[in-house]
């Protein structure tokens, strides 16, 4: 169980929210969400993470594997950065959205397990809109991570697509948010109420990432080359902040007058 709660610590759990495609992943990568210098885990249902914020994530499939690695990394006092990847296939969709809240569960009670208010300890809950229960409150131990784990030195992160279908426990206690393109008005409507910007600043997102999309003659179809983001750590305060997509580098050199215009504008910190 958790242990040594330390009330000054700060809250640092996170909502990274944006449509698919906008660039989560990068995100997670660029924005520097998660110091190197402290471990982190990650739910990772789709096995989308070899890699964060330059480190190797070490994927495990089965419950016993990854317990095991973790309790030895974790027992080590070193950093790390380890993925669970749940094998969450059922005979139907409604079997299989069990087995997959199931392993949620099952990892963030590890999570908690490991608390310790001496430490910090990163848990990345990814697609968490695919097993959230409802838009209530989370009473799962994912919610408990985000209403008790401050003192005990764990921070969430929570990834999903759209804000409008996930628990208000995660939202309303994530003091960060990042915030890329959204597809849909009520989820405009939302981040503009939670991170204090207007609706243009919300539009110009999805606007910005179209604007420097290029073609990409292996794919056959266009891809992103920068992405676009509001970052916010508290209420009613935030920054326009963009990052590069790295596999894309190639087809900036493309870019006309007008997208070379547009990246040199300095609204958006590059990161």
């Amino acid at each position: 169980m958790a242990i040594n709660p330390n009330t000054a610590r700060n809250a640092m759990h996170t909502a990274v929210c944006m449509m698919t495609g906008a660039g989560k992943g990068i995100a997670l990568n660029a924005l520097g969400l998660i110091p190197d210098k402290y471990p982190v885990v990650i739910f990772d249902p789709h096995g989308e993470h070899n890699k964060i914020a330059g480190r190797r994530v070490y994927q495990y499939k089965t419950q016993r594997n990854f317990a095991k690695t973790f309790i030895k990394a974790w027992n080590s006092g070193r950093p790390f950065a380890l993925g669970y990847c749940p094998d969450t296939k059922g005979r139907t969709e409604k079997e299989s959205k069990q087995k997959l809240q199931n392993a949620a569960e099952w990892f963030a009670k590890l999570v908690w397990a490991a608390g310790d208010g001496n430490r910090v300890l990163y848990s990345v809950f990814e697609e968490y809109g695919e097993y959230c229960e409802s838009t209530a409150d989370d009473n799962t131990t994912i919610g408990k991570i985000w209403t008790g784990g401050r003192k005990f030195g764990l921070r969430g992160i929570a990834v999903f697509q759209r804000s409008a279908t996930i628990s208000k426990t995660i939202w309303g206690n994530s003091p960060r948010k990042v915030i890329g393109a959204q597809g849909y008005e009520n989820d405009i409507a939302r981040c503009v109420d939670a991170v204090g910007c207007s609706r243009a600043d919300m539009v110009e997102l999805a606007a910005n990432n179209k604007a420097l999309q290029m073609y990409h003659e292996g794919l056959d179809e266009m891809v992103r080359t920068k992405v676009h983001y509001l970052f916010s750590e508290s209420v009613g305060v935030h920054e326009k902040v963009a990052a590069y997509v790295k596999p894309a580098a190639n087809l900036r050199k493309k870019w006309n007058a007008e997208q070379r215009r547009l990246d040199k504008l300095g609204v958006y910190k590059l990161v």
